[in-house]
């Protein structure tokens, strides 16, 4: 079994601090302001869409975050950019890929109908 890894970071408000470093941490820690502002990030991984114009684009980042000093929510969330960075927790992640999964639903119906509207446009 790995060792727990530990990160010491320094704060205005509290000193040095030693935490605990998460392995899927990829954040460069060494001062963070204030203990409250310590977050810990990993490896964004997008959805890859591959366009005609620009080959694979990417969008919908997700990564997994912590911010264990945080006032309003000290768990890990996995966040997502939409438009904005939000965080979700396991049931409004689920609720994310259940929207992911209508909204391919509604791209396939644009296809056929764009590909019916080329039919047209060419007959």
């Amino acid at each position: 079994m790995t060792a727990p890894r530990t990160v010491t970071v320094h704060t205005a408000d509290h000193g040095d601090l030693v935490i605990p470093e998460p392995q899927w941490c990829i954040a460069p820690h060494g001062s963070e302001g204030y203990r409250v502002d310590i977050e810990h990030y990993g490896t964004q991984t997008p959805l890859l869409v591959p366009t005609a114009c620009h080959g694979l684009a990417a969008a919908l980042p997700v990564f997994f975050a912590w911010r264990p000093f945080s006032p309003t929510d000290s768990r890990i969330h996995a966040v997502i950019e939409l438009d904005q960075w939000h965080e979700f927790d396991p049931a409004g992640l689920h609720q994310a890929a259940d929207a992911l999964i209508e909204h391919a639903a509604v791209l396939r119906v644009h296809a056929r109908q764009l590909a019916a509207l080329l039919t047209e446009e060419h007959q």
